[in-house]
């Protein structure tokens, strides 16, 4: 059976606008991809790879719990959920309030399917031990210099306020910070996992490329610190690598 790969959060077509100056779903994006990167790996949940919370009102047409096995795709519908008086809610009580539905769906779902609820539990409680905020190594995208002067170690931070943002952090060869350069915008509610594949060096030029087409996504050029150029600092970011793993609730810069 397919792993849990996705989790998807949305709003009912029946209340959808995008006239409003507010979007549901960006709210819920960290929450989502936390619940999903403390699941066990290969965790199985009932075979879909992508699974759907809609909240508010369903279309009479449309059933509550529908799974169609051939698409590997779930979706289940939150109907008793008031989402303008979501919207007005303190960020730190809109992550909870969608943590806790989005656990108690994939419990139904789970216990439904033969699936360990426990799991599912448990990795809630690691997003709220982390205070729905973490800085996570993507260590395949890290890469030192031939000669071992630079590092570059890129991280995926996910919090509240940010979404997601990616930081390339740069280290001297004696592992000390020189900076922190951003590979996406600072408030995001993107997934680039799949999209930031491979990095590679091309001459001083650190570049992230995806693997589909071989694309450059993002570079950065290390030459002119090579040559004595201080590296742009970021005060107010918390980028060190050896604090506690977490974002404050703002940009991070």
């Amino acid at each position: 059976m397919a792993q849990l790969r996705e989790i998807r959060i949305s709003e009912t077509p029946l209340t959808f606008s995008n006239k409003r100056d507010w979007f549901f779903h960006p709210s819920a994006h960290h929450v989502r991809e936390l619940l999903l990167h403390f699941l066990p790996s290969g965790f199985v949940l009932d075979g879909s790879s992508l699974v759907t919370v809609i909240f508010g009102k369903k279309r009479e047409s449309d059933l509550q719990w529908q799974q169609i096995p051939v698409l590997g795709v779930t979706w289940y519908y939150v109907e008793d959920f008031d989402i303008p008086a979501y919207m007005a809610l303190p960020p730190d009580d809109q992550q909870e309030c969608i943590l806790s539905a989005v656990t108690a769906v994939l419990i139904k779902i789970a216990v439904q399917a033969g699936s360990d609820p426990a799991a599912i539990v448990l990795a809630a409680q690691c997003v709220r031990d982390c205070h729905f905020a973490l800085r996570i190594p993507v260590r395949k995208l890290w890469r030192s210099t031939s000669d071992r002067q630079f590092r570059i170690e890129v991280y995926r931070c996910l919090g509240t306020m940010i979404g997601e943002v990616w930081e390339a952090h740069v280290f001297d060869r004696s592992h000390v910070l020189l900076g922190v350069n951003y590979l996406t915008p600072r408030c995001s509610c993107l997934d680039r996992t799949t999209h930031f594949s491979k990095s590679r060096w091309n001459g001083d030029i650190y570049e992230v490329t995806y693997s589909r087409d071989g694309s450059v996504m993002y570079r950065l050029d290390l030459g002119p610190a090579r040559r004595g150029v201080p590296f742009p600092q970021d005060d107010e970011a918390n980028v060190a690598p050896d604090r506690p793993a977490r974002l404050q609730g703002k940009l991070p810069g």
